[in-house]
């Protein structure tokens, strides 16, 4: 579109020409029978010039990486804790996997930016009817006993105590019963 731009603007000013050519007098008497097809067609061509200097094309957005789909959000021991954290009372709760803070916890103060809330916890329970978080529930596995992982552990714990949102952690290695986890949850959740 651009290297025709020119072309666009000498055909405007073309349009523009004829257009004041068959407004004169003087080539109305000239031509009197096609004056008007002269008017209709330099109106036309001024249009259409106008469209295509006016005209942007929406331009593809080009990205540095490449970027695929995951073929599942949660891997298999996290699904399996899934269907049975989902077996708790399920008449009264919804279980939601893979939550970040920030769509269970609203900051107050805007003293500092909100990144700490894009942290994600593995399990929300939430109200089945009102969609309420209720609990909040880590499974963790031997990468969490790392100190870059024990100091996200701690803030993440630091910001739903702060926000009263109950949170409790689980680890893959311990007991994770179905009876274990729900007499853990039901003594931490909400309601």
């Amino acid at each position: 579109m651009r290297k025709y731009k020119g072309v666009y603007i000498i055909f405007l000013f073309v349009g523009l020409t004829l257009f004041t050519f068959s407004l004169l007098p003087v080539f109305r008497e000239l031509l009197p029978d096609t004056f008007w097809i002269m008017t209709v067609v330099s109106v036309a061509l001024m249009a259409f010039c106008m469209f295509m200097l006016c005209y942007k094309p929406k331009e593809k957005i080009r990205l540095a990486a490449k970027y695929e789909r995951k073929a599942t959000m949660l891997s298999k021991p996290e699904y399996e804790f899934l269907l049975l954290l989902r077996g708790i009372s399920p008449e009264k709760y919804e279980v939601v996997p893979q939550v970040a803070l920030i769509d269970v916890i609203e900051k107050r103060t805007y003293t500092t930016n909100r990144n700490e809330l894009f942290r994600v916890c593995d399990y929300c329970f939430v109200d089945r009817e009102t969609f309420e978080p209720l609990l909040l529930v880590e499974l963790n596995d031997r990468s969490h006993l790392r100190a870059d992982r024990q100091e996200r552990d701690a803030k993440v714990a630091a910001i739903c105590a702060n926000a009263g949102l109950p949170l409790v952690t689980f680890w893959m290695d311990g007991d994770l019963s179905f009876n274990t986890v729900k007499r853990t949850v039901k003594k931490a959740i909400l309601k």
